[in-house]
């Protein structure tokens, strides 16, 4: 439960007006970095400075150059910084520096995902094969998955009964059924 127990966002914001608590007045809207002031870009760039690597299509040709893995999001088709597109990004290749790019969107469709770390709120691992419905970011719609145990151990296999766009490493992927809450894991 939260602290402000039933609440919604508009009923704080009148309250805290009627309060004059001035903090919680007419804060912009973010679903970015909260904590940051100007552009994200920028914030990055003076953080993590840049790391230059190639872009490559699908069979590894150059096809220009990045300025930092960081900069980037599966899935992101502005910006990538050269013509002939558009390109949406399919891939980060940590290990190698390379951003992997495509021109065919159907590309970016996954109908499974691998996912490390699960934690389980009822605090034991249930029985696999298991029905539920998983959300892969934040607003997404759940959509039904089946999880098997991975191939890996500590990770588990997610089937998507839909294929999913941008399934995305690092992100969080969520589980429910129904209405209940089973757990979660980093997506690998």
């Amino acid at each position: 439960m939260l602290p402000i127990g039933d609440y919604v966002k508009k009923e704080v914001e009148k309250l805290a007006r009627k309060f004059k608590l001035p903090f919680l007045v007419n804060v912009p809207k973010s679903q970015e970095i909260c904590f940051i002031k100007g552009k994200f870009e920028v914030f990055l760039k003076k953080q993590l400075g840049v790391k230059p690597g190639k872009i490559v299509d699908l069979k590894g040709k150059i096809l220009g150059e990045h300025q930092g893995l960081w900069f980037y999001t599966i899935g992101q088709r502005k910006g990538i910084g050269f013509s002939g597109g558009p390109y949406y990004v399919l891939e980060k290749d940590l290990k190698n520096n390379l951003l992997i790019v495509d021109k065919n969107e159907k590309n970016l469709y996954k109908e499974e995902l691998i996912v490390k770390k699960a934690n389980w709120i009822s605090g034991k691992k249930p029985k696999f094969p298991l029905g539920v419905t998983v959300k892969i970011r934040y607003r997404h719609l759940a959509v039904p998955a089946v999880i098997v145990n991975g191939l890996k151990p500590g990770t588990l296999r997610l089937k998507l009964k839909r294929p999913q766009r941008a399934v995305t490493p690092g992100q969080s992927a969520v589980f429910y059924q129904g209405q209940d809450l089973l757990g979660g894991g980093i997506i690998y």
